[in-house]
């Protein structure tokens, strides 16, 4: 159609600029990449730019968006669907912290982001990249190099996604009672229904932070987004009050280091106020992770038959003849797996 159309020669304008695949491919470094085609379709994965002008010759052939991993691998194209948490590890170098705000209004989005903004400086970080997400939130991102190598007798690269969805709940905990109250005075002054009083009434309006998953990918620095055809431009705090759609026109986009040289270990008190909380409000599913890291030893199965599958098993083995056959294959390969 007319959009579809429009979007596909403003992706073509935009990717043959020098300055935008120099950009995508210099963030890239270490990270798993996936080209986004229309539709939302993702490209194979994993994926990695060998050459700054592989973007331009992805977006020839429909990609519209670039996403990548938060997570820093050895080399992303040895990784595959199905490696264990043992082979994860041994292959993650390290991953950034990225904060995705997710919300149904921009204004909302603001709010969130200044906050979290105040609470890494309370916390002692100065140095964090921020960028607008392409249509109504941001991305924050703390540098991997900011948090200890090593904490609590863990490898901080070990602990993906684990310690970034604790560090992502720690936040949300800070910054909800000044965002409701934020958000309330936004409702006054503008006398829209639309802001609302109660933080559990607000849950589908109120900003949310997307909490982080294995192999998670966000939109790239500079990458478009397929339904706005707008970029995600990098700003500066100071912007964000101001930002307006307009300022991600993909032709006017300035390029701007997304990733700050941050010190070494500058995150270390939000990493450890973030675990003592989450210790605090959850004590036995700490103390149990902590006994089973403690204590796991690897099991050898013998001598098992047919005769010890669970039911659910044993009747997939008789054959699936209708819907359902591609989520019984699913289940097969893991079960086989793991034993």
């Amino acid at each position: 159609d007319f959009k579809e159309e429009r979007i596909r020669k403003i992706t073509n304008l935009y990717y043959s600029r020098k300055d935008i695949q120099k950009a995508l491919f210099s963030f890239s470094s270490g990270r798993e990449i996936a080209p986004s085609y229309m539709m939302e379709s993702f490209g194979k994965r994993p994926d990695s730019f060998q050459y700054p002008g592989d973007v331009f010759e992805l977006a020839k052939k429909g990609a519209t968006s670039f996403h990548c991993s938060e997570e820093l691998w050895q080399d992303p194209l040895k990784i595959f669907t199905g490696m264990n948490e043992k082979q994860l590890n041994e292959m993650r170098q390290g991953w950034d912290f990225l904060l995705d705000i997710d919300s149904k209004y921009l204004d909302y989005s603001k709010i969130m982001a200044e906050l979290i903004i105040k609470v890494l400086r309370f916390h002692g970080i100065k140095n964090f990249g921020i960028k607008f997400s392409g249509s109504k939130g941001f991305h924050i991102i703390v540098p991997s190099k900011a948090f200890p190598q090593i904490i609590h007798n863990n490898k901080t690269s070990d602990m993906f996604p684990e310690w970034p969805r604790i560090l992502t709940k720690y936040i949300m905990e800070m910054v909800k009672k000044e965002l409701i109250e934020k958000i309330t005075r936004l409702m006054e002054k503008t006398g829209s229904n639309k802001y609302v009083r109660d933080f559990q009434a607000s849950e589908q309006v109120m900003p949310d932070l997307i909490l982080v998953s294995p192999r998670h990918l966000f939109r790239m620095p500079y990458s478009l987004h397929e339904k706005t055809a707008l970029a995600s431009v990098v700003l500066k705090p100071e912007e964000i009050h101001g930002f307006q759609p307009k300022d991600a026109d993909p032709f006017k986009a300035e390029i701007r280091n997304f990733m700050p040289d941050a010190k070494e270990g500058e995150a270390s008190e939000l990493l450890r106020e973030a675990l003592d909380w989450y210790k605090m409000q959850n004590p036995e599913e700490t103390e149990n992770s902590e006994k089973t890291n403690r204590e796991f030893k690897p099991i050898l199965l013998k001598e098992f038959s047919e005769t010890n599958f669970p039911p659910s098993i044993k009747q997939i083995l008789t054959g699936i003849k209708g819907d359902g056959r591609k989520r019984a294959l699913f289940i097969i390969m893991n079960f086989f797996r793991s034993i």
